[in-house]
This record gives structure tokens, C-alpha cells and sequence, in this order.
């Protein structure tokens, strides 16, 4: 969808704007892809995706992936938090606040595939083309891709040498320098190199600790190096680093009762649950500090005419990738000292991809073309978490309240004498230092991931009109961890009886499992039929992909530890039409994906269990188009989705924590969380030249539907429908060596909440994160 408006507007200017020539008609963009890990026309592929254009991704300030996703129909993504990014195709997604979960939607970066979520919060800089794949994806990509895929590719340097900067600011402090330069330094050889410098305060304020709680500090770089040491023979090598860090847990309270409101006014007068309005009460100056480091190698080779076939072509991927995070968060979100989390992750993956690629072109009366890719794949990564739920100083006054009693006594409601609240005491936070400690409950987890596939796909053209395509993969894994819970705390560091306090709060058992293991063998078809006119192309397809199974990462009891596998298999039968002129592009496409043993993310009343619920299906249609109108220089396009998915069976699935604690309910039949039923987006733009310059504007209109934002489908976490405008303007020299943009993201400053989850302390509040509101920002571009 981003790709139609930055290249439709290159289109028309290569066209018209030269010369303004009369009788010149622009015509909507050639875009090429690589959603069958071969470059082919959109048109040609029989897969709903979406391309987004680097030139329209810089010129609107994105800064990462959430923030192309309201351009993409039936695609969800909750921003604003750099720790725990969660992406949705289709009402599928994950929630990746237990690690030992990966995701439903894969990630793939110049071939390379990303194995954590958190790669999902990179920064997006001197990317050259954005897809997103939507329906399972497992034959060609692999594994946890059952719900989609996003696949990013960045720029490649170019013949000549050349370079280009675009300085960003902002409102609350925002600034983004990016840039990048290269070209040709031989016949065999070319070089790019790409950086990025972010750095913004953000709209959330603590007003407890007086400092902005989404302040960012981040800094990026690429090398893109290509070697052609013979004409049939290039070899990419990448190298990209990333550094981010930011003031963390980008929470607001929510629905605070009467007896929860007393308490927390002691440590804070001004305490108010208005999760709207940019401001929150944290005690704990929490922090995120995240890391990524990935190189890789590409080697292909052309062998056309060998063995038979017209093309021949192999291609070798070796990367390897390294994702550090490590981040303190005040776990109740409030002014009072009563709990912090603080948590090391690390993760080490190497693969190794060999893929080769063939055409025969002339099949006598056998068919037209036979086309077929076969490969081998095979990826090994390691997990360590090690975090620490902690006591605070305020611990013993929270003990005295109502909130305490509720969760002690799980299902059963007491109230202190006279139904009244307990105050705070904020005099017995030093004595709580003194009686508590350090008093925590300690989560160490060792995950070690063998992966390894073999994977063909075969396309049979029977002549100008019929296609078939024929894909399998062949997945094997294996699993192995360790997972320890255990209590630490001066007294039992004395030998004492005496259990630690937290543990005691949290119903925290000590456990330590070293014998976790899970092997499984998964075959991942794909089955395509295609008619192909003149025009476009009609396909039916089935397509299979599962997400892999695994271990409870942060189990506060060490029972019920595995989860199983979750499974996908998705029909869809699309159109694509490009108009004989070239002036219009639809994309239509209908869909039904069923999942079994689908895995959800539970709150039990403190923390977040794992676990499979029975089945979901998700059904809807996905629309795109893009015209080039006519009218000198003006061009629109839009998409639309429509989107119905819902559990199957769920009959023990969680309750809303006004339910009671640990309650349960029946979700079959009900929607699924993160899937509204309606997104859209519309987007007018127009190029042409004024006096000396050249003028670009666009305008996208972005809707999305009601939906709920936690697993339990709580009304409190219900988000009405809305519809945001983003803008820019854009001035430029005719030979574009300089540019001026003005533009802006939710002008109307709709304030929206993009997730609303149970607060672990406070039973009946809720901690909601606030989607950014309007966000103005000039930017300055330069190239050389």
C-alpha cells in the first residue's frame, strides 16, 4: 500500500513533470516483490500482500514497523512501547510479555530470518521496500509465520556514487537524523553505508518523578557491501547494529476504585486514573536498554543453460544475529513501592539457507514453463532470561489493604471493618526496607532451538491461461530448557522458616526443571490454481504454517510448563487486475484460516500464563487499489478489510478479573482480541510543479474497527472505532538534490488506547498504553 503512493508519485513526475506534457497519462507502478523468494511483478503472485515504498516510509518519519501498519488491511499492531511489540494478521498475533512465546508473525530481513519478537521494534532506516504477507506462510519461509509475514529489504548501493540525508524534528523534542551513501568503487564491487541517530522525549509524563517516561535515545547502522568477482557471481554482505534506550513501561491507570485510590493518594495526592491525558504516577524510574546485531552473507550464482533448463540459479544465505534487552518496570504502576520487575534477555541465532531456483521454458505439448525452487534450511538459536520480580519498601502497607485481602483470598471477597479503604503509610516504607529486605522471586530460564527443513515448490504453466503450483516443507525441531522459579530473601538466606513475603503475595512456589524437551516433525503444504487474462489474474490457494511450541518462561508455580504447537491452515481465493493503460490496480482477495491448539497469553490475577486454546477461525476480505486519475498529477488509493474472527471453542478460557480472581468463562463463539471487524484506509495525492519546484501532497485517511485489547474480552478493554488523518506536504528542486516537508500523524489528536490490561496489584484496574496523539515534524532532505 506505501509503495503505490512513493512510487506512483516518481510515476507521474518521470512522466509529466519534466515536460508537463499535455497529452502524457501517468500510469500506477511496476512493483516487484519477493513474497515466493523470487522477484516477480505483484501481479504475477498469487499471495494477498501489501508493498510499501522506502521513498514513502522516509518521507512520512516512520520510525519502525507499527508505523506503516494502519495502511495495510486486516493488520493490527500495538505501538508506543518499545518492549513489547505485538503484531496481528488476520486477528492472529502474539503477546510477548512471557519470552519463552515466539511469534505468529515472522520477520524476515534481506533473506534473513529474525527469530524474537522483539526484532519488530528495529528501527526502519534506508529500507528500499516494505511487505507483508498476510495468511500462513510456512512452506517458503518456515516456521512462525502461521499468521504472516513482514519482510523488509534495504537499499543496495547503486552504479554511480551518490548519497542522501533527511534531518527530522519534532514535537516533545523529537529529532531523526538519517542518512546513507555509496555506489561503485570498481567493476566488482559497490558499497553502501546507512545510519540513523532518534532521539525524543515523548508524550507521557511521570508526574511523581517529574521525567518523561517515553524518552528515547537510539542509534543505528548498515553496511551493505556487493561483490561480482564474475559476471554469473555476487555475493551481499551485511552488517546492521542497533543501540536503543528509553525510559520504560508506558502505563496509565485505569478505573481505580474508591478503596485503591485512598491507598495510593497517601504516596501520591494527585493520583488519578485518566488514561487519556498523558500522564502517570510511577515510584520506579524503570528503563529499557535493547541491542541487535546481525550479519549475513548472500552468494548466488547464474547457471543458465545448465542441466537442461533455460534458468538455473542457487543462492546461499549465512547470517548470523545477536538481541540483547534488558529492562526494569514498576510492575503496579502506581506511586507506591510495592513490586519491580527487572529482567536480562539474551538471544543468539545462526542459519544457514541454500536455495536453488530453475525454469524450463519450452515443454512441447506438456505445458508452457515448469518452474521450481527446492532448498535447505537450518537455524539454531539460544535463549537466556534471568529476571527478578522484587519487593519494594511499601510492601507491608499494601498488606493492610482491601486490594491484598482480594488477592489472598483468590475468589472470596473481604472487606476491613466498616467496608472503609486503609490509607498509605508511607512511614513504613523504611521499616518495610528494614523487616523486608531484598525480598524477590527469581525466574532463570535456558532455552536452547535446532531447527532444520527441506522445502520445494514446483509451478507448472499449462499455457498462457492456466497455472498450478505445488509447495511442501518438511520442518523438523527440537527444544530443549532449563526453568527455575525460586524465592531469595534475608530470612531463608539466615536458615529461618519464615517464607519471603513476595513469594507469598504472588502464590509462588519454589521449582527447577532441567529435563524440558520437545521434538516435532511438521509438513507445511501450499496448493495453487491460477487463470491468467490479460489483465490480471484470478487464484485459489490453501496454504498450511505452524508456530512452534514451548515452555513457560516465567511460571510462577513450574506446573503446567509446555504448551503445544499452534497450526494453521488458510483457503483464499484473490483477483488481481491491472488495467490495460496502466492506470488502475485492484486487489481483491477473500479468506478462511482455522487454527488448532491456538496459543494464548492468560493474566491469572498476577502474572501471565501459557497455554492453547481448542480452535479459532478467522474469515473476512482484503481490498487494495491504486488509480492514477487522469487529472494531471493526482493519484488515490486505498484499501479496505473486513474481518470476522472468533474462537471456535475456548471453554475454559480466563475471566475478567471483576468475575473474581482465577475465574473462568466460555469465549467459544466470541471475538477474538486485536481483530476489528472493519479496517480502511484512503489516500488522495498529487505532484506537480510550481514556479521552479516541485510540490508533493498526500493525505491518508486510516480507519480501524472495535476491537478488544486483552484475551479476556473485559469491556474495559473495548476500543471504540476511530479514524485518524495524517498529512505532508513536500517542496522539492526539480532535480530533487534538496526537499522541504511539513507533515503531521492524527491531526485531529483522536485519543486512542491501544491496549488495556489487568493491573497485577490493584484487582478491577486496569493499566492502559495510549496510542501516540498528534505528532507534527519538518523534515530537510538533501541528496549528493
Amino acid at each position: 500500500m506505501g509503495l503505490r503512493i512513493g512510487v506512483m508519485l516518481a510515476t507521474t513526475a518521470a512522466c509529466c513533470a519534466a515536460a508537463v506534457a499535455p497529452d502524457c497519462v501517468a500510469q500506477v507502478p511496476h512493483i516487484v516483490v519477493n513474497a515466493q523468494r523470487s522477484e516477480q511483478p505483484i501481479e504475477d503472485v498469487p499471495v494477498s500482500v501489501s508493498a510499501l515504498d522506502g521513498e514513502h516510509l522516509r518521507a512520512a518519519a516512520v520510525r519502525e514497523l507499527a508505523d506503516v501498519v494502519p495502511l495495510l488491511p486486516a493488520v493490527r499492531a500495538v505501538s508506543n512501547d518499545p518492549g513489547l511489540p505485538q503484531v496481528y494478521i488476520r486477528g492472529f498475533g502474539t503477546n510477548p510479555f512471557n519470552p519463552g512465546f515466539e511469534s505468529s508473525v515472522g520477520l524476515v530481513q534481506d533473506d534473513i530470518y529474525l527469530g524474537r519478537p522483539g526484532y519488530f521494534n528495529e528501527p526502519l532506516f534506508d529500507v528500499a521496500r516494505v511487505e507483508v504477507l498476510r495468511g500462513p506462510q510456512g512452506t517458503l519461509f518456515g516456521k512462525n509465520t502461521s499468521a504472516g509475514l513482514f519482510g523488509v529489504q534495504s537499499r543496495l548501493p547503486g552504479v554511480h556514487w551518490s548519497g542522501d540525508a533527511r534531518l527530522t524534528l519534532g514535537e516533545h523534542a523529537a529529532q531523526r537524523l538519517e542518512g546513507g551513501a555509496g555506489g561503485r568503487f570498481a567493476d566488482w564491487g559497490a558499497v553502501r553505508v546507512a545510519g540513523l541517530y532518534r532521539e525524543e522525549d515523548g508524550e507521557l509524563f511521570n508526574t511523581l518523578l517529574a521525567r518523561n517516561e517515553q524518552a528515547l535515545r537510539q542509534r543505528a547502522g548498515r553496511l551493505n557491501l556487493l561483490l561480482s568477482p564474475a559476471a554469473d557471481l555476487s555475493t551481499q554482505v551485511l552488517a546492521q547494529t542497533s543501540d536503543t534506550r528509553a525510559a520504560y513501561w508506558p502505563f496509565q491507570l485505569l478505573g481505580l476504585d474508591a478503596d485503591t485510590r485512598t491507598y495510593l493518594q497517601a504516596f501520591d495526592a494527585q493520583v488519578e486514573d485518566d488514561p487519556r491525558n498523558q500522564r502517570t504516577s510511577m515510584n520506579t524510574p524503570g528503563i529499557i536498554e535493547r541491542g541487535a546485531t546481525t550479519v549475513g552473507m548472500r552468494t548466488h550464482w547464474r547457471l543458465d543453460g545448465s542441466a537442461g533448463l533455460d534458468r538455473l540459479a542457487p543462492l546461499l544465505v549465512l547470517a548470523h544475529s545477536d538481541f540483547d534487552l534488558d529492562q526494569l518496570d514498576d510492575l503496579d504502576v502506581s506511586p507506591a513501592d510495592i513490586a519491580q520487575l527487572d529482567s536480562r534477555e539474551d538471544h543468539r541465532q545462526r542459519s544457514v539457507e541454500l536455495r536453488v531456483q530453475g525454469a524450463r521454458d519450452d515443454l512441447g505439448d506438456r505445458g508452457q514453463s515448469l518452474e521450481f525452487l527446492v532448498g535447505l534450511y537450518a537455524y539454531d538459536a539460544q535463549l537466556g532470561l534471568l529476571a527478578n520480580a522484587r519487593a519494594g519498601r511499601d510492601l507491608p502497607s499494601f498488606l493492610l489493604t482491601p486490594d491484598f485481602l482480594q488477592l489472598a483470598s483468590a475468589n472470596h471477597r473481604f472487606a476491613l471493618p466498616g467496608g472503609a479503604g486503609v490509607p498509605g503509610l508511607p512511614v513504613l516504607g523504611g521499616l518495610g526496607e528494614l523487616l523486608i529486605g531484598d525480598d524477590r522471586y527469581r525466574f532463570d530460564y535456558r532455552q536452547d532451538v535446532a531447527s532444520s527443513a527441506l522445502f520445494g515448490q514446483l509451478g507448472w504453466h499449462l499455457g498462457e491461461r492456466w497455472a498450478y503450483t505445488l509447495g511442501l516443507r518438511l520442518n523438523h525441531e527440537r527444544k530443549r530448557a532449563t526453568a527455575s522459579g525460586s524465592a531469595i530473601c534475608p530470612g531463608r538466606a539466615a536458615g529461618l522458616p519464615r517464607p519471603c513475603a513476595l513469594q507469598t503475595l504472588i502464590g509462588a512456589r519454589d521449582y527447577q526443571r532441567g529435563d524440558l524437551r520437545r521434538s516435532v516433525t511438521e509438513v507445511s503444504p501450499r496448493l495453487v490454481a491460477q487463470y491468467r487474462f490479460e489483465a490480471g489474474q484470478l487464484y485459489l490457494s490453501h496454504t498450511r504454517g505452524f508456530k512452534s511450541g514451548g515452555f513457560n518462561a516465567i511460571s510462577l508455580t513450574g506446573e503446567d510448563l509446555e504448551f503445544d504447537d499452534e497450526r494453521a491452515g488458510a483457503t483464499e481465493l484473490g483477483g488481481k487486475l491491472r488495467t490495460a493503460d496502466g492506470r488502475l490496480r485492484l486487489v481483491v482477495a477473500v479468506h478462511r484460516t482455522r487454527f488448532d491448539r491456538l496459543q494464548v497469553l492468560a493474566f491469572n490475577g498476577v502474572f501471565f500464563d501459557v497455554g492453547n486454546a481448542a480452535s479459532a477461525t478467522s474469515q473476512g476480505l482484503e481490498a487494495e487499489f491504486e488509480w492514477a486519475t487522469g487529472w494531471p498529477g493526482l493519484n488515490l488509493a486505498g484499501s479496505f478489510g473486513l474481518l470476522d474472527a472468533r474462537y471456535d471453542e475456548y471453554r475454559d478460557a480466563p475471566a475478567p478479573v471483576a468475575q473474581g480472581i482465577g475465574a473462568r468463562q466460555d469465549l467459544s463463539g466470541r471475538r477474538i482480541a486485536f481483530a476489528p471487524r472493519h479496517t480502511a484506509s484512503l489516500s488522495p495525492s498529487w505532484q506537480g510543479l510550481l514556479r521552479a519546484a516541485r510540490v508533493r501532497v498526500a493525505v491518508d485517511l486510516l480507519h480501524q474497527g472495535e476491537q478488544f485489547t486483552d484475551a479476556d474480552l473485559d469491556p474495559a478493554t473495548r476500543s471504540p472505532a476511530h479514524t485518524r488523518i495524517d498529512a505532508r506536504a513536500t517542496v522539492s528542486t526539480v532535480d530533487a538534490r534538496w526537499s522541504l516537508t511539513l507533515g503531521g500523524s492524527n491531526l485531529g489528536d483522536r485519543r486512542v488506547l491501544n491496549q488495556v490490561v489487568d493491573s497485577a496489584f490493584f484487582p478491577g484496574t486496569h493499566n492502559a498504553i495510549q496510542a501516540r496523539g498528534r505528532q507534527l515534524f519538518v523534515t530537510l532532505g538533501a541528496r549528493f
